[in-house]
């Protein structure tokens, strides 16, 4: 579980980590006002509130340049970061402690990627005022956004509902592995396999027939037998 529960946790933050690099939405004008002399722009907005503005055929716009808010930028390093330390010490120091440090790091991660995913489905198009041909894009970046707030939630539910709810925790955790056996122990013949190795068959045995008294005048013979038959006792 704790193996599960770290990669889980990993691959969300690995995720979210692509939002410091790529915008997650694009705000796009394709039909310009009439008598704008530009072909249309497009807004591009980063998930720590970055923002570039540039036209349509790719000339920065200075006139609408914002300064980057870096301070929001080395937050989410370091929450990411502190996540990652979080996962790593649950995964190899299993506890009491070390499961703490996991769900404390998960929780912020997971707050973190779920505020600017919530502020970007709440965003309204209305805000800027009355804009022909505006188009609203999410990038490839803010799709593994989303993705990263899903595993993180996950993985802080494994993390602790086995501590908050310790019943239906086990009782899940035991039909799970009372099906894993169920499984295992309902494995296939192999087609190719020969038919003695899935069921063995009885052969005969040769055994010696004595002569059945001290005194009898018959020559000792060799016979057959199954294996479950059982030897034949001398008659008198």
């Amino acid at each position: 579980m704790r193996v599960a529960t770290s990669a889980l946790g990993g691959s969300g933050l690995l995720l979210a980590a692509s939002t410091a690099v790529w915008p997650t939405r694009i705000l796009a004008v394709r039909v310009p006002e009439v008598g704008d002399f530009t072909k249309g722009y497009e807004q591009s907005i980063w998930s720590w509130g970055r923002q570039f503005v540039y036209t349509s055929d790719g000339v920065p716009l200075d006139a609408f340049a914002q300064p980057d808010p870096v301070a929001r930028l080395v937050l989410l390093v370091v929450v990411l970061l502190l996540a990652a330390a979080g996962v790593t010490a649950w995964l190899l120091r299993p506890g009491l402690e070390g499961r703490l440090l996991a769900a404390v790091g998960l929780a912020l991660a997971l707050a973190t990627v779920a505020a600017s995913v919530f502020e970007r489905v709440s965003f309204d198009d209305r805000s800027l005022g009355l804009q022909p041909g505006l188009v609203d894009i999410t990038t490839a970046a803010g799709w593994l956004e989303v993705a990263a707030a899903v595993l993180l939630a996950l993985a802080l539910a494994l993390v602790v509902v086995p501590v908050a709810l310790p019943g239906p925790a086990n009782a899940a955790s035991a039909r799970v592995s009372a099906a894993a056996a169920r499984l295992a122990g309902r494995r296939p013949t192999d087609p190719a396999e020969p038919a003695s190795a899935a069921q063995p068959v009885a052969r005969p045995v040769a055994t010696w027939r004595e002569g059945t008294s001290p005194g009898s005048t018959h020559t000792p013979s060799v016979g057959f037998r199954d294996d479950d038959e059982p030897p034949q006792r001398p008659r008198g």
